[in-house]
């Protein structure tokens, strides 16, 4: 019988819950806990709903990452985390220990990294469900591991054929596709004048970015000569879209395998100011 892995991007669903529920919801000494709550109903819900095997939650280090030594503009539009968040984090983290499960980062890293050196490395029995908003995680998807985006009205389940359908391309050459068009979430450029049609239209003819830059001399107008000049940033760009699974951290099994102390959690539900059920897992 197969098993469940349920793989948490830590700092999406924290914004999520931060965005998505009132900033005056606080604890009685006046501590935001909108995002804690939140945060916890999603992680709950979806224990209760999968009945997961492992639980693992991946959250991004503070530290640059490799991404940004080789292009330095990746993510710099980026607003700085709100201070009614930052204070929340460690509140979250302590809750996130107090219901068993490894809270994995690593110093030059994403949280996207780990979590697809989680879904590589899983046992061969086990499907991984990745909860998390952000559309870069759609590469993972495979028969093996499905991306679920939480959504207050119905969660969407990306399966490949439904990532075929949603993005034009396969879960693999989704790369590929953020190479040529660009992804302004990530302030990653693209090549100029290739939008979604035509970067789908040149992988549709050619399968991939190298299959791509192999014909870019056949390519017509300005964008097909952007490319021509710019096979070096498409590379770049197709490397900083990719996620990485095979980075220097802990997979243990056993460390994730679901299993908590009710008195502990319940513990951490009073010091944080939260009345809420306990789910109800193994």
């Amino acid at each position: 019988m197969s098993k469940t892995c349920l793989i948490l991007d830590c700092f999406s669903l924290v914004y999520r819950a931060f965005f998505g529920l009132p900033s005056t919801i606080k604890r009685q000494d006046g501590q935001p806990i909108n995002a804690v709550l939140g945060f916890y109903n999603t992680v709950t819900g979806l224990m209760q709903q999968f009945q997961p095997d492992y639980l693992f939650v991946a959250s991004d280090h503070p530290s640059p990452t490799f991404r940004h030594e080789l292009f330095p503009q990746y993510k710099a539009q980026r607003p700085p985390m709100p201070m009614e968040l930052k204070s929340q984090i460690p509140l979250i983290e302590d809750l996130v220990h107090s219901l068993g499960a490894p809270l994995v980062k690593l110093e030059g890293y994403e949280a996207d990294d780990v979590i697809g050196t989680i879904t590589k490395h899983a046992p061969s029995d086990t499907h991984c469900f990745v909860i998390t908003t952000d559309r870069d995680a759609l590469q993972l998807v495979s028969e093996d591991v499905t991306v679920i985006a939480p959504n207050s009205r119905a969660n969407r389940v990306f399966t490949p054929d439904l990532v075929k359908h949603d993005m034009g391309v396969p879960p693999q050459r989704v790369p590929d596709l953020k190479a040529l068009m660009g992804d302004a979430s990530d302030n990653i450029p693209g090549i100029p004048l290739v939008g979604p049609k035509t970067a789908k239209h040149w992988l549709g003819l050619y399968d991939s970015l190298d299959g791509v830059i192999e014909n870019a001399h056949l390519l017509p107008g300005k964008a097909g000569k952007n490319l021509l000049e710019g096979q070096e940033d498409a590379l770049l760009y197709r490397h900083l879209a990719t996620i990485e699974q095979d980075v220097p951290t802990f997979c243990c099994w056993q460390a994730g395998r679901l299993s908590f102390d009710e008195k502990q959690v319940r513990e951490m539900l009073d010091t944080l100011g939260i009345r809420a059920s306990i789910p109800q897992v193994g």
